[in-house]
C-alpha cells in the first residue's frame, strides 16, 4: 500500500507542480457589446498611435474601388501617401498613380509617362475649386482611397450613427465585429454636413444599408475593415487591411520643381 500511495502522491505532486509552473493562457482581447463602445475604443487607440500602413484589396465584382497601398498620418487633417493602378485612358492598360495630400482643399498626383509631362516634373496639383474633367476624375480616385484608408473620417462615424452590432467572433488573437449599418438611421443621426452628403449619395442611388466587419488585433487596433454593399446587381466590397501602427510615417508633398503647371 505504501508503494501505491507513494506513486499516487508523486502523480498528484507532479500535476500540482505542472499547474504552478506552466505559463498562463494568453489574455483574450476585450470584447465590446455595442457599436458605441466599440467605436469609442477603436478611435482612442488609433489616435494614440497616429500612423499606420494600409493595403486595399482589389475588387471582386468591379465598382469604383481599386487596389491601393500606402501610409497615413492622423492629425487635424490626416495626411495620406497612396499608390494605385487604374486605367487612365478608355480601353487602356492600368497605369500607376501616386497621390499625396495633407490638406482638405487639394491633393497632388504623380502621373505616368502616358500623360507626356516633362521629365522630372511628373506631379500636378489638384485643387478642389477646379471643376475640369481631369481634376474631377483624379480627385474621385483619391477620395475613394482616402475614405477606405482614413477610416476615422467616414467609416467609424457612419458606423456609430447607423450601426447595430450583430455578431462577435474570436479567432486566435483577433476579434471580429459584424455590424449592420442602416444609412437612413445614419443620415438622421449625423451632424457633420459632409458626412450627411456622402450618406445621401448612397440613399439617392437606392442603397439603404451595408454590412461591415471590423477586425481588431490583440491590442485593440484594426487589422482589417471590410464593408459589403449590394448595389443594383453587384456586390461592392470595400476591404482594407492595416499594419505597422505607430511606425515612422512621413507624408511629404512634392517639391515645387517636381510639379508641372496646369495649362
Amino acid at each position: 500500500m505504501r508503494r501505491t500511495a507513494s506513486l499516487l502522491g508523486a502523480a498528484i505532486a507532479l500535476t500540482v507542480l505542472a499547474a504552478c509552473t506552466s505559463s498562463p493562457p494568453p489574455a483574450q482581447p476585450a470584447q465590446f457589446r455595442d457599436v458605441k463602445s466599440l467605436v469609442a475604443a477603436v478611435s482612442k487607440v488609433v489616435n494614440e498611435k497616429k500612423t499606420y500602413h494600409f493595403a486595399i484589396a482589389p475588387p471582386t465584382t468591379g465598382g469604383v474601388t481599386a487596389p491601393a497601398n500606402g501610409s497615413v498620418r492622423l492629425g487635424d487633417v490626416p495626411g495620406i501617401d497612396a499608390t494605385t493602378k487604374r486605367p487612365v485612358q478608355t480601353g487602356g492598360e492600368d497605369e500607376e498613380l501616386r497621390f499625396v495630400s495633407t490638406t482638405r482643399d487639394s491633393a497632388f498626383v504623380k502621373l505616368p509617362p502616358v500623360f507626356g509631362l516633362p521629365q522630372g516634373k511628373s506631379w500636378i496639383k489638384l485643387a478642389r475649386k477646379d471643376t475640369d474633367e481631369l481634376t474631377n476624375t483624379l480627385l474621385g480616385f483619391h477620395d475613394v482611397i482616402y475614405q477606405q484608408a482614413v477610416f476615422t473620417t467616414y467609416h467609424l462615424p457612419v458606423v456609430q450613427a447607423g450601426g447595430e452590432l450583430k455578431l462577435v467572433t474570436q479567432t486566435g488573437g483577433r476579434t471580429r465585429y459584424s455590424i449592420a449599418v442602416d444609412y437612413k438611421k445614419a443620415y438622421d443621426a449625423l451632424t457633420d454636413e459632409n458626412l450627411r452628403n456622402e450618406v445621401k449619395l448612397a440613399l439617392d442611388q437606392g442603397v439603404t444599408d451595408t454590412v461591415g466587419e471590423i477586425e481588431l488585433d490583440g491590442g485593440g487596433l484594426p487589422a482589417r475593415i471590410k464593408f459589403s454593399t449590394q448595389f443594383q446587381n453587384a456586390l461592392i466590397v470595400d476591404d482594407a487591411q492595416f499594419t505597422d501602427w505607430g511606425s515612422d510615417v512621413r507624408i511629404t508633398e512634392p517639391s515645387a520643381n517636381e510639379i508641372s503647371p496646369r495649362s
